[in-house]
């Protein structure tokens, strides 16, 4: 599937219908009981086992403890308190939204491929992605603000599919190719129009469904060793590393960014199954959509969709493209805060005296270090 099939097939439902207007008071709910008890869900599996510190507190009276109909705090859903700047909402996601559509110019020649995956504080992109994968922004909303702008902004504007509404298309493309396919778009095995690559630690399926279980197979510990470390931001590819722990941290990183990461991953290094990769990015992303995510494993393991696979990006030289100095690296790996510019890419060429200016040393492969990667800060 591409975005012109999409297109194409979209034009035959007419126009894209305008949001309804927020409604400006609720009904009066008469006699309805708002104390009744919710069915108790069923909790297996609990996929949030692993990160509850306390037993799960939810509510079971439809409107709270405090009769305020207020949404559950992260202690009474058995988590500890939220550590993180992120915070939700639709009166946030509106706040971003009216941000965005101030700046027409902005908005209107906004072009995916040519904002910088190295920015941060601020990002280089809108960051509503979010708020869209949460519910709290109204897709059609977003769309229509941006088609105004761009109608009215005229010669210059940007077009699908690097616009913002290309990037909707391609949301949109990801889910119509996932509702065709079911489960198995997620995955290599059955799926018709993923093409099978040998790669390192291939899932594990099931015997009667031939789905993946979420498990893999170890064929390779060498190939184990370099996921672990991918993972975690320690391969000693200071790029690759710093992508990987903004990831971790922040639970977002750019689209191009996702695009080296991937590569990498994959075909571009280390050859293992995107699977594991998407696996990856489902548990950190914030705005994680199942279909884009295995979507877009697919087209950067050049599996599915377009696949370039002559366009590889490289560790050293995309991230040098973006940012020379390397600031992005000293914000996420303040291991090489002080390292030479020169270097901060390669530092494994640095020379032993500019290796103990900038207070590390470079030594090994990392396989024996708890930690792993190649850079290892240690007294010199």
């Amino acid at each position: 599937m591409s975005i012109t099939q999409l297109q194409t097939a979209g034009s035959k439902l007419g126009e894209i219908r305008k949001p309804i207007p927020a409604p400006k008071h609720l009904p009066d709910p008469g006699d309805m009981p708002v104390n009744f008890e919710q069915d108790e869900p069923s909790t297996k599996p609990d996929f949030n086992a692993g990160f509850r510190t306390e037993g799960d507190k939810a509510y079971t009276r439809i409107a709270g403890p405090n009769d305020d109909f207020a949404i559950e705090t992260m202690e009474e859903l058995g988590f500890p308190p939220a550590t993180t700047p992120h915070r939700g909402g639709e009166t946030r996601a509106l706040k971003e939204l009216n941000k965005l559509i101030a700046d027409k110019k902005y908005t209107a020649t906004f072009q995916k491929p040519k904002t910088n995956p190295a920015q941060f504080e601020p990002q280089a992109t809108t960051l509503l992605s979010p708020f869209l994968h949460f519910g709290a922004l109204s897709v059609r909303l977003f769309y229509w603000r941006v088609r105004e702008i761009v109608d009215s902004y005229g010669k210059g504007a940007s077009t699908p599919p690097e616009s913002l509404i290309g990037q909707l298309l391609f949301r949109d493309m990801y889910f119509a190719a996932q509702a065709a396919l079911g489960y198995v778009f997620s995955q290599t095995a059955n799926n018709p129009y993923c093409r099978f690559i040998p790669w390192h630690l291939p899932s594990k399926r099931d015997s009667e469904t031939g789905l993946i279980t979420g498990e893999y197979h170890i064929d390779s510990e060498e190939a184990e060793i370099w996921f672990r470390r991918w993972r975690v931001g320690m391969t000693g590819f200071p790029w690759i590393d710093a992508l990987m722990r903004q990831l971790k941290d922040e639970g977002w990183i750019h689209h191009l960014g996702r695009h080296a990461v991937a590569c990498f991953l994959t075909r571009g290094g280390c050859y293992i199954d995107w699977e594991r990769g998407c696996e990856v990015f489902e548990e950190w992303l914030i705005d994680h959509e199942p279909a884009c995510n295995a979507g877009n494993w697919q087209w950067l393991s050049c599996t599915a969709f377009f696949s370039q696979y002559f366009r590889c990006y490289s560790p050293i030289a995309f991230g040098q493209k973006w940012d020379k100095e390397g600031n992005f690296i000293r914000r996420y790996v303040p291991e090489l805060k002080n390292m030479d510019s020169k270097y901060i890419y390669e530092p494994w060429k640095a020379p032993l005296p500019d290796q103990k200016k900038a207070g590390v040393r470079i030594k090994g492969d990392g396989v024996e270090q708890y930690r792993g990667g190649n850079i290892s800060k240690t007294n010199v």
